[in-house]
Protein backbone atom coordinates (compact mmCIF):
# COMPACT_ATOMS: atom_id res chain seq x y z
CA UNK A 1 0.00 0.00 0.00
CA UNK A 2 1.57 3.22 -1.13
CA UNK A 3 1.00 6.36 1.32
CA UNK A 4 0.63 10.10 0.68
CA UNK A 5 4.35 10.28 0.18
CA UNK A 6 5.19 7.53 -2.38
CA UNK A 7 2.31 9.09 -4.38
CA UNK A 8 4.28 12.59 -4.16
CA UNK A 9 7.49 11.15 -4.84
CA UNK A 10 6.02 9.82 -8.08
CA UNK A 11 4.22 12.90 -8.70
CA UNK A 12 7.41 14.72 -8.51
CA UNK A 13 9.42 11.76 -10.12
CA UNK A 14 7.11 12.82 -13.20
CA UNK A 15 7.23 16.03 -13.24
CA UNK A 16 11.47 16.18 -13.62
CA UNK A 17 10.92 13.75 -16.20
CA UNK A 18 8.70 16.48 -18.03
CA UNK A 19 10.84 19.41 -17.34
CA UNK A 20 14.03 17.10 -18.68
CA UNK A 21 11.37 15.97 -21.64
CA UNK A 22 10.03 19.63 -22.39
CA UNK A 23 13.24 21.42 -21.80
CA UNK A 24 10.86 24.07 -19.84
CA UNK A 25 10.85 24.76 -15.70
CA UNK A 26 7.27 24.04 -14.39
CA UNK A 27 6.07 26.90 -12.74
CA UNK A 28 5.18 27.17 -9.22
CA UNK A 29 1.76 26.48 -9.48
CA UNK A 30 2.00 23.80 -12.06
CA UNK A 31 3.97 21.91 -9.26
CA UNK A 32 1.46 22.48 -6.89
CA UNK A 33 -1.54 21.12 -9.01
CA UNK A 34 1.07 18.33 -10.10
CA UNK A 35 1.65 17.12 -6.58
CA UNK A 36 -2.18 17.85 -5.14
CA UNK A 37 -3.20 15.67 -8.47
CA UNK A 38 -0.64 12.95 -6.78
CA UNK A 39 -2.73 12.48 -3.94
CA UNK A 40 -6.20 13.72 -4.71
CA UNK A 41 -7.44 10.32 -5.72
CA UNK A 42 -7.03 9.09 -1.97
CA UNK A 43 -9.72 11.86 -1.00
CA UNK A 44 -11.91 8.58 -0.47
CA UNK A 45 -10.36 8.15 3.01
CA UNK A 46 -12.34 10.68 4.43
CA UNK A 47 -15.60 9.43 2.83
CA UNK A 48 -13.78 6.31 3.78
CA UNK A 49 -13.41 7.38 7.46
CA UNK A 50 -16.16 9.98 8.02
CA UNK A 51 -19.00 7.99 6.66
CA UNK A 52 -17.84 4.37 8.07
CA UNK A 53 -18.15 3.03 4.56
CA UNK A 54 -16.01 0.89 2.41
CA UNK A 55 -15.16 3.91 -0.56
CA UNK A 56 -11.68 3.68 -0.83
CA UNK A 57 -10.20 2.98 -4.28
CA UNK A 58 -13.67 2.63 -6.38
CA UNK A 59 -14.52 5.67 -8.25
CA UNK A 60 -11.83 8.31 -7.65
CA UNK A 61 -9.27 5.99 -9.03
CA UNK A 62 -10.67 5.45 -12.24
CA UNK A 63 -10.12 7.39 -15.26
CA UNK A 64 -13.83 8.23 -14.95
CA UNK A 65 -12.80 10.31 -11.95
CA UNK A 66 -9.92 11.97 -14.20
CA UNK A 67 -12.26 12.42 -17.19
CA UNK A 68 -14.24 14.45 -14.97
CA UNK A 69 -12.55 17.21 -12.93
CA UNK A 70 -11.08 17.21 -16.60
CA UNK A 71 -14.08 18.03 -18.01
CA UNK A 72 -15.31 20.57 -15.39
CA UNK A 73 -11.99 22.24 -15.17
CA UNK A 74 -12.14 22.63 -19.07
CA UNK A 75 -15.51 24.31 -18.41
CA UNK A 76 -14.95 26.36 -15.93
CA UNK A 77 -11.82 27.82 -18.37
CA UNK A 78 -13.78 28.62 -21.11
CA UNK A 79 -15.91 31.22 -18.71
CA UNK A 80 -12.95 32.69 -17.30
CA UNK A 81 -10.90 32.54 -20.17
CA UNK A 82 -7.98 32.42 -18.31
CA UNK A 83 -4.47 30.47 -20.24
CA UNK A 84 -3.07 29.14 -16.94
CA UNK A 85 -6.17 26.92 -15.95
CA UNK A 86 -5.73 25.48 -19.03
CA UNK A 87 -1.93 24.61 -17.88
CA UNK A 88 -2.93 23.56 -14.46
CA UNK A 89 -5.47 21.69 -15.28
CA UNK A 90 -2.81 19.29 -17.26
CA UNK A 91 -0.98 19.19 -14.20
CA UNK A 92 -3.74 18.33 -11.74
CA UNK A 93 -4.90 15.60 -14.25
CA UNK A 94 -1.26 14.50 -14.67
CA UNK A 95 -0.98 13.80 -11.04
CA UNK A 96 -3.91 12.07 -10.73
CA UNK A 97 -2.59 9.58 -13.55
CA UNK A 98 0.53 9.19 -12.10
CA UNK A 99 -1.69 8.13 -8.36
CA UNK A 100 -3.99 5.65 -10.43
CA UNK A 101 -0.55 4.32 -12.19
CA UNK A 102 1.01 3.64 -8.90
CA UNK A 103 -2.33 1.83 -7.30
CA UNK A 104 -1.98 -0.16 -10.45
CA UNK A 105 0.84 -1.65 -9.72
CA UNK A 106 -0.33 -3.29 -6.45
CA UNK A 107 -2.08 -6.62 -5.61
CA UNK A 108 -5.21 -4.64 -4.94
CA UNK A 109 -5.72 -2.65 -8.19
CA UNK A 110 -7.80 -0.27 -8.93
CA UNK A 111 -11.55 0.30 -10.85
CA UNK A 112 -9.94 1.96 -14.04
CA UNK A 113 -13.29 2.10 -15.72
CA UNK A 114 -15.37 2.41 -12.74
CA UNK A 115 -18.98 2.09 -12.25
CA UNK A 116 -17.74 -1.13 -14.16
CA UNK A 117 -16.76 -3.29 -11.35
CA UNK A 118 -13.47 -4.81 -12.65
CA UNK A 119 -9.79 -3.73 -11.01
CA UNK A 120 -7.16 -3.51 -12.98
CA UNK A 121 -3.52 -4.27 -11.90
CA UNK A 122 -0.46 -5.69 -13.37
CA UNK A 123 -0.93 -8.90 -11.54
CA UNK A 124 -4.51 -9.25 -13.45
CA UNK A 125 -8.11 -8.59 -13.51
CA UNK A 126 -10.02 -9.33 -10.84
CA UNK A 127 -13.99 -8.93 -10.33
CA UNK A 128 -14.83 -7.15 -7.50
CA UNK A 129 -12.48 -5.49 -5.05
CA UNK A 130 -9.88 -7.31 -3.28
CA UNK A 131 -7.15 -6.91 -0.43
CA UNK A 132 -4.09 -8.74 1.24
CA UNK A 133 -5.02 -11.42 3.55
CA UNK A 134 -5.41 -9.49 7.22
CA UNK A 135 -5.22 -12.58 9.58
CA UNK A 136 -6.46 -11.63 12.49
CA UNK A 137 -7.07 -8.14 11.80
CA UNK A 138 -9.48 -6.73 14.17
CA UNK A 139 -11.92 -3.51 13.54
CA UNK A 140 -10.05 -1.76 15.86
CA UNK A 141 -6.51 -2.38 14.13
CA UNK A 142 -8.32 -1.68 10.81
CA UNK A 143 -9.96 1.79 12.17
CA UNK A 144 -6.17 2.27 13.24
CA UNK A 145 -4.57 1.57 10.48
CA UNK A 146 -6.62 3.69 8.15
CA UNK A 147 -6.18 6.82 10.41
CA UNK A 148 -2.66 6.09 10.76
CA UNK A 149 -3.56 6.56 6.57
CA UNK A 150 -5.44 9.81 7.07
CA UNK A 151 -2.49 11.13 9.23
CA UNK A 152 0.12 10.63 6.89
CA UNK A 153 -1.48 11.63 3.85
CA UNK A 154 -2.39 14.74 5.77
CA UNK A 155 0.50 15.66 7.20
CA UNK A 156 2.71 14.63 4.85
CA UNK A 157 1.28 16.96 2.12
CA UNK A 158 0.74 19.62 4.70
CA UNK A 159 4.38 19.73 5.18
CA UNK A 160 5.65 19.21 1.54
CA UNK A 161 2.96 22.26 0.59
CA UNK A 162 4.47 24.57 3.73
CA UNK A 163 7.89 23.49 2.66
CA UNK A 164 7.07 24.80 -1.17
CA UNK A 165 4.96 28.09 -0.49
CA UNK A 166 7.68 28.74 2.07
CA UNK A 167 10.31 28.38 -0.69
CA UNK A 168 12.46 26.36 1.32
CA UNK A 169 12.54 23.43 -1.47
CA UNK A 170 12.20 24.08 -5.39
CA UNK A 171 11.41 21.67 -7.60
Amino acid sequence: MTFAFGHLIGAWIVGKGYELISKKKIHRYGWFFLLLGGVLPDIDYLFEWILSSSSHRTFTHSLTFVLLVFITLFIISLFIKEKEIKKLTFFLCLGMLVHIFIDFISLQGIPLFWPLNYYYSIFGVTLGKIGPSMINATTEFMRTSLKLAILDMGLGTIWIFYLWFSKKIDF
